[in-house]
């Protein structure tokens, strides 16, 4: 699948987030573009603490519930590795 394209909803998919924020199970993370992620499991990398391994399903946006957390996501290239990115937190 193509950067821009979207997939059906609730595919499941791997993410690297990096930031401060303490992410759960249950918080949503949301792109600019209006992608919308589910986090299922979390695990933080023992070499790199801010960065959070996280398994999530594809989840449409306008399903998200209005009491839940939701994250902004921010793709960015990661250079040691083609076809693969990171997500970051970025202030809005």
């Amino acid at each position: 699948m193509k950067r821009g394209q979207q997939g059906p909803p609730y595919t499941p998919c791997k993410l690297f987030y990096d930031g401060l924020e303490r992410l759960g199970v249950g918080d949503y993370l949301k792109t600019p573009a209006g992608s919308a992620y589910l986090i299922e499991r979390v695990r933080i990398n023992r070499n790199r603490p801010y960065r959070q391994h996280l398994e999530c399903v594809r989840w449409p946006a306008a399903e998200i519930p209005a009491d839940a957390r939701v994250f902004p996501l921010h793709w960015y290239p990661r250079n040691r590795r083609r076809g693969r990115t990171l997500a970051s937190l970025r202030e809005s």
